[in-house]
């Protein structure tokens, strides 16, 4: 992962979500509030995905969101178009997660419902994340199994198969990790600070690749 990006200490107010179990449920803070401009810097797509630089000012606001949360965040440069724009985060790039002493404000992109060739009905969906070790869950998703590990040319990905929580889990995910549902999810830590990008579908060689390539291309935002 690329370190290219640094700010100095900005005062940052932001509108929080909270994150909940489940793809159906996650915040949508992909759309974004105004126009963006037009795509014209596509790469070539990934599990039938077209990839683009997001908005510009994406960059922005995870420098604010690394202000504001007092830790390096990842910004990627890369995502999937949404509605054939680029990706946004709708206010800020910060959500609530987990509740009572669990309750943390954390780094959170959400891109949902965003652009494949893929069938209509399947599930468009992937989360970057980041949040303090100290205060992270014990796995990154919620009854999640190590599955091994991928290379993406900048470091390796410490890779989880995620499954979907039944009604009786769900009382017991008390971090928010329950936003990874039904996903594939990579993760590494680097300072201090656990970094994490899942992609909706299982395990599967496509949504591997595509988790491979939005890891590799993001930009450690500093402080």
């Amino acid at each position: 992962m690329k370190r290219v990006w640094s700010t100095a200490l900005i005062v940052a107010s932001f509108g929080s979500v909270v994150i909940a179990a489940g793809c159906s449920d996650t915040p949508d803070t992909a759309s974004p509030t105004t126009p963006s401009p037009s795509v014209t810097d596509t790469s070539p797509a990934v599990n039938d995905v077209p990839l683009a630089p997001p908005d510009p000012r994406l960059m922005q606001q995870c420098q604010d969101a690394a202000a504001t949360l007092g830790f390096a965040v990842p910004c990627p440069d890369r995502l999937p178009l949404v509605a054939g724009e680029p990706a946004l985060c709708s206010d800020s790039c910060t959500a609530m997660a987990g509740g009572g002493e669990t309750l943390d404000t954390i780094f959170f992109i959400d891109v949902e419902g965003f652009d494949s060739t893929a069938p209509a009905d399947e599930v468009r969906h992937l989360i970057i994340e980041a949040r303090r070790v100290d205060r992270s869950p014990p796995s990154p998703c919620f009854g999640g199994t190590p599955i091994g590990h991928i290379d993406t040319g900048q470091g390796d990905l410490n890779v989880v198969d995620c499954p979907v929580p039944t009604a009786a889990d769900e009382a017991s995910i008390r971090h928010g990790e329950g936003a990874h549902s039904g996903h594939v999810l990579g993760y590494w830590d680097e300072g201090g600070v656990r970094n994490v990008v899942s992609v909706h579908g299982g395990s599967t060689e496509p949504n591997r690749a595509l988790l491979a390539e939005i890891a590799s291309s993001v930009e450690i935002v500093e402080r």
